[in-house]
């Protein structure tokens, strides 16, 4: 009765000693009491367990927690005054099934309207008492000892590490959509979003960050970083509403206040930089400086609320500095603007005030690259000689990780500097200090590309085009759907040619496939070894079992066709299990290795992606595996409204019938309304949003 009611509310019911795998229950038990969403408790017995658990989740949780009971005249009394839900027994004391029905609604609604109330709504009956008494925060509350718990998100965790090393973005995006605890995949969204910025990826960011406020709108991390990258990606107004409507929200959050500063920061800058004319680009600067005072106030308030917060007051005394510089060269003398008078009188105070924090910060060991880069802007800014500007940015380099969008930040900040002709000695040399490492890091890289593949891994630099394939197997002996006849292998290479060269693909593009099986998988691989084109293969199965499955059965001569064109020096093969691990249950390991080709494709932007599938153009659902997967991949391209290219191959067979399966509609025609979609698409079990 529970289980159905809470899935049809919406949510994953989840039972601790369900976990067999877990070390300790009684642990995880715990832990997911205290952080599920919603606790449901049955006290239709004086249970003393769930009597415990139930003291326990209202001592540390103020809502989220539903009553149900059966068979009682009366409860105890220190829960008598809670809302508690009957549900009807039977003599035996089952759920009774002439109720079933009704009594599922009824806790499915009840669980609803919990959910949904105010998110200040209080359920507890201790917070209600103590009205002083504050919640935890969820991070509090958590338990490295409930392995069970945290299982999947370590194993996660580890292998998105090493896909961010490898820039392999696509094994990113699959990952964290497969998370299925939602607790633990909003803590894997926050991740995801952090690595694909730490890439400059955006956009792709954006996405992550929005899925998790679908799951938590609440979550604040999630809206400052919503509004971060829509600023990023130049969706300037967009990204000022969602700040504002956070602030109404939390008025002195600091960071939010500090991303509002750099949105007036970017604004007042994008109106001066591309001016060639030296003195006209620092009269056109001069004149905007109410967007530059602006977003100074902004950011001083930010730090104010928040001394502890030395971003916003690094930005603050570098636009100071700055408005004082250009207000030196244009304001008029006897009547200075009062806004300006006012940040000059502010600026000495302000910068003791960040020298103290800082220089406190850079000593502890364990100190960041932001910290550090920081202190060494602020001596760009201020020092009395070169050296010490210098050393304060090689010291930033010790803590950078070689990240170069770290690195390329820093260099943006410096080159407003340069382009205002301000301190251009000192801001030159630390310019030249970053210039030098982001040249030595990219050259590494490369090396190191090449050196540990044939190629760049999975290709995620190009700044060509992407062409993913799909297509049949060639017939053979037991395939139950014939599509591709083997003596049509020549025209069908030569159609591929075509398509190849209507988009004048050529060797600064990438294709990717979603296998290498016998028949148009290798035909195309082969034509784009010989145009000159790297090739990304992934593959769902350890190397045996997949020529074993998708090679083998079309002879002895696509076996050496396949191990030929694998080891082409254009050609990388990636296999799921070693890059993504094992299936989880309820998943399709080959629709999964769609997903995770159509990803590492559109990580490039969907409209550099275009889709070329050999594919009969027909709906339905066949039977056949090879048909199935092919049609599965085109769909999802549809989904995302990319690019499709399709050779059919309904004249290649012999009485061929237009919509011959169930007479569903033909899915090579464009959809009524295709429109753009999330890179994410839900995997086929997708999970509830609440647990």
């Amino acid at each position: 009765m529970i289980k159905p009611a809470l899935e049809e509310a919406g949510f994953e019911p989840f039972r601790a000693d369900e976990e067999t795998s877990s070390g300790d229950i009684l642990t995880d038990m715990f832990q997911e009491l205290l952080l599920a969403d919603l606790c449901l408790c049955d006290l239709s017995i004086d249970n003393a367990n769930v009597y415990y658990e139930l003291g326990i989740r209202h001592a540390f949780r103020k809502r989220g927690v539903v009553h149900i009971q059966a068979g009682r005249a009366y409860m105890p009394f220190d829960i008598f005054n809670v809302r508690t839900l009957p549900y009807h027994i039977t003599p035996d004391g089952v759920p009774d099934p002439e109720f079933l029905k009704n009594d599922i609604q009824a806790i499915a609604r009840m669980t609803r309207d919990t959910w949904a109330s105010d998110r200040d709504a209080i359920h507890s009956p201790v917070f209600n008492l103590l009205s002083g008494l504050v919640e935890p925060e969820r991070k509090t509350l958590r338990t490295p000892l409930a392995t069970g718990f945290w299982r999947e998100y370590n194993e996660w965790k580890q292998r998105v590490t090493v896909a961010q090393r490898q820039k392999r973005i696509g094994d990113i995006l699959l990952l964290t959509e497969e998370i299925r605890n939602p607790l633990i995949k909003e803590e894997a969204i926050g991740e995801a979003g952090k690595a694909l910025a730490n890439m400059g990826r955006n956009e792709l960011a954006l996405e992550q960050y929005r899925k998790g406020l679908e799951g938590n709108p609440g979550n604040l991390a999630f809206r400052r970083e919503e509004a971060f990258h829509l600023n990023r990606l130049n969706r300037v107004d967009e990204a000022i509403v969602k700040i504002e409507s956070l602030l109404t929200d939390f008025p002195n959050d600091s960071e939010a206040i500090s991303y509002l500063g750099r949105i007036y920061k970017e604004m007042w800058a994008e109106s001066w930089k591309s001016i060639p004319d030296k003195a006209k680009r620092l009269k056109a600067a001069f004149d905007s400086y109410h967007w530059l005072i602006k977003a100074i106030d902004i950011y001083l308030k930010g730090y104010r609320i928040d001394l502890n917060n030395y971003y916003p007051g690094v930005n603050a005394l570098t636009l100071s500095t700055i408005a004082v510089h250009l207000a030196d060269r244009f304001d008029d003398k006897k009547d200075p603007d009062p806004d300006i008078t006012r940040i000059r009188q502010e600026l000495a105070e302000l910068k003791g005030a960040l020298v103290f924090a800082l220089e406190t910060k850079v000593d502890v060991d364990n100190a960041d690259y932001w910290t550090l880069i920081s202190l060494a802007e602020l001596r760009a800014l201020t020092a009395d000689n070169i050296a010490n500007v210098v050393r304060s940015y090689r010291k930033a380099l010790t803590a950078s990780r070689r990240n170069l969008f770290f690195l390329q930040a820093s260099l943006s900040q410096l080159e407003i500097l340069r382009a205002l002709e301000m301190r251009s000695d000192f801001v030159q040399a630390a310019i030249n200090i970053l210039e030098e490492e982001v040249g030595r890091v990219s050259k590494d890289e490369k090396q190191s590309a090449s050196k540990s593949t044939k190629r760049k891994a999975s290709g995620t630099s190009s700044d060509g085009q992407v062409f993913l394939f799909a297509g049949y197997m060639v017939d053979y002996p037991s395939k139950e759907k014939k599509t591709f006849p083997e003596s049509k292998e020549n025209e069908v290479r030569t159609e591929i040619r075509k398509k190849l060269e209507k988009c004048n693909a050529g060797p600064n593009d990438i294709a990717i496939l979603a296998g290498l099986s016998a028949g148009s998988e290798i035909i195309f691989a082969e034509v784009c070894a010989e145009k000159g084109i790297h090739v990304n293969v992934h593959l769902p199965l350890p190397e045996a079992g997949y020529i074993r499955e998708f090679v083998s059965p079309g002879g002895e001569n696509w076996i050496d066709r396949f191990y030929k064109i694998r080891s082409h020096p254009l050609v990388d093969e990636y296999y799921q299990l070693e890059n993504l691990g094992e299936v989880k249950e309820g998943y399709d390991p080959y629709e999964r290795n769609n997903r995770w080709a159509l990803y590492s494709s559109l990580v490039h932007g969907t409209d550099k992606v275009t889709l070329i599938a050999l594919w009969n153009g027909v709906g339905g659902k066949p039977k056949d595996r090879d048909a199935r997967l092919t049609r599965h991949i085109v769909e999802l391209m549809r989904e995302t409204g990319g690019k499709i290219e399709t050779i059919n191959t309904s004249k290649y067979i012999h009485g061929f019938v237009a919509g011959e399966f169930d007479g569903l509609p033909d899915l090579s025609k464009p959809a009524p309304s295709a429109t753009k979609t999330k890179i994410q698409k839900k995997a086929e079990k997708s999970p509830a949003k609440g647990k």
